[in-house]
């Protein structure tokens, strides 16, 4: 972390990213430094007071939140940014930070800046029925959908008649406003958040899937416009969310709700969505990966993304003393684990299918490439994105695994997953993704390799996002720490990894 620290510290400091690549800059996440505020969590648990200290300086005294470079996602906004304020004033609440290293007049500064962007994409709710808008203007202070750059980046992107999102966008910003009511005690923020999650929780549209919701789903009706069910991106972090506010405030109203509601979407990810790989001409082993539902298509492709439903699973499964969760759990880890060690890099790519054994005869995806179809052979599943870009959910999901069972060899899987980190990632500036996993490098000769970024090539990926600090390092560390630091029975982390305190 202190390599990572610096580096952005000496050569893109109050940027949101570093290029680790070329030692550039990048503007990502509206211009408010998104390195800086997000990874003040890892910096806290970690006890590097030194850099904390120059970080909460910076949020203090360089940041307007009034002013954003282009329109706001509130999603990532929240997760990424509120969430790491809020956060923070809970760390320093609860004594994890000591005042000699943050001050009480620090402390106050940064929840007040916390308020201040809570209340800046307060017109983020300013719908019909409460959900999100995609953006926020904040010259005009409202809701806007979604600008065109998002369509001519991904062109298979569907238009509808009205704004629409997903449920992850939806749902996942009821932790963080629940914790900022808490410290404002004004309960606007947790109010906002929970109507904008409300059509979802309290669907009245017929799902076919007991728990799940379809998606995506209209902003001004609450009407799904979609089939589409599973927990992978766009989807995944409003289950996480829906344990995790269960676990947050176990007293608060629809605390009971919201456990049933989770309860029910894991029983359904278990029967519908979870699919064993059948066994290959050169791998009889059977994995348990998961799958997406898209109308009446099962697919059969999963993201790195969705490796954090592992650890999700085991944590329900530990609070509401369900053992076959905690064992459903294991079994996707292990599945995860399997597409690191299967690659020459020892690192999972970012999306990988398989032949499914039984019970799904029109599966989606089979292997299209000579190489894909050795990979099936060999492995057992195919990649279909090649690319590592620094994600966290693997070892997010080996933190929850480690710190739940107690199992040595997670931590062997995690540090395997460091070493491979420190091999293939590490970069002259920083960590860098890279390209693909699936191969090796030759020696890397770095003036080329900065001359390849620029058409687009080369063994690494120019981008670092803020979550390789706040997440996939914080994830990494805290696995080898004492199990009381970040406890688990006093605190619930958010989607972007920062935790929070429980409410007893």
């Amino acid at each position: 972390m202190k390599y990572t620290f610096w580096r952005y510290k000496e050569y893109a400091w109050g940027y949101d990213d570093i290029k680790p690549v070329s030692g550039g800059n990048k503007t990502s996440r509206n211009g408010w430094g998104a390195f800086i505020v997000d990874t003040t969590t890892t910096l806290a648990l970690m006890g590097l007071w030194d850099e904390l200290a120059l970080e909460v300086d910076h949020i203090v005294d360089s940041i307007d939140f009034n002013i954003a470079q282009g329109l706001v996602d509130p999603f990532e906004t929240t997760i990424r940014y509120l969430g790491a304020l809020v956060s923070l004033t809970d760390l320093l609440d609860a004594g994890v930070v000591p005042s000699s290293a943050i001050n009480s007049t620090k402390r106050d500064a940064i929840l007040s800046q916390a308020i201040t962007l809570a209340n800046k994409l307060a017109p983020s709710f300013d719908s019909p029925t409460g959900i999100i808008w995609p953006r926020v203007n904040f010259t005009t202070n409202l809701g806007v959908p979604d600008p065109p750059s998002v369509y001519e980046s991904d062109p298979s992107k569907p238009h509808y008649k009205n704004p629409s999102i997903g449920p992850a966008r939806a749902g996942s910003n009821i932790l963080e406003n629940r914790v900022l009511s808490r410290l404002t005690n004004d309960p606007t923020y947790l109010r906002n958040a929970t109507r904008a999650w409300a059509p979802l929780v309290w669907n009245s549209y017929i799902t076919p899937w007991p728990g799940m919701v379809d998606a995506p789903v209209d902003i001004f009706t609450g009407e799904p416009v979609g089939r589409q069910r599973h927990w992978d991106a766009g989807h995944d972090s409003y289950y996480e969310y829906l344990l995790k506010i269960a676990l947050l405030a176990p007293k608060d109203r629809y605390a009971d709700t919201y456990r049933d509601r989770w309860l029910t979407a894991a029983s359904t990810l278990r029967y519908q969505l979870a699919s064993r790989s059948a066994p290959s001409q050169r791998h009889d082993t059977q994995h348990l990966f998961m799958g997406k539902q898209n109308d009446n298509w099962f697919e059969n492709e999963q993201s790195h993304l969705s490796c954090f439903a592992a650890g999700n699973l085991m944590l329900g499964g530990r609070y509401f003393k369900y053992p076959n969760y905690i064992s459903l759990g294991k079994a996707l880890l292990e599945a995860c684990h399997h597409t690191y060690v299967s690659t020459p890099t020892q690192i999972g790519p970012e999306s990988w299918s398989w032949v499914p054994k039984f019970g799904v005869e029109n599966a989606t995806f089979e292997p299209s490439t000579p190489r894909q179809e050795d990979e099936l052979k060999k492995n057992g599943f195919w990649v279909a994105d090649a690319r590592y870009r620094l994600r966290p959910e693997y070892v997010e999901s080996l933190f929850y695994a480690y710190r739940i069972t107690g199992e040595q060899r997670y931590r062997d899987w995690a540090w395997d997953a460091f070493l491979a980190f420190e091999k293939y990632c590490k970069t002259p500036y920083g960590y860098a993704g890279i390209r693909d996993v699936m191969r090796k490098p030759r020696t890397i000769n770095l003036e080329e390799e900065a001359l390849a970024q620029n058409e687009g090539e080369g063994w690494w990926i120019d981008e670092s996002e803020s979550f390789w600090g706040a997440e996939t390092l914080k994830y990494l560390w805290l696995i080898f720490s004492d199990k009381e630091v970040g406890s688990l029975d006093r605190w619930v982390y958010s989607t972007e990894g920062h935790p929070f305190r429980m409410i007893r």
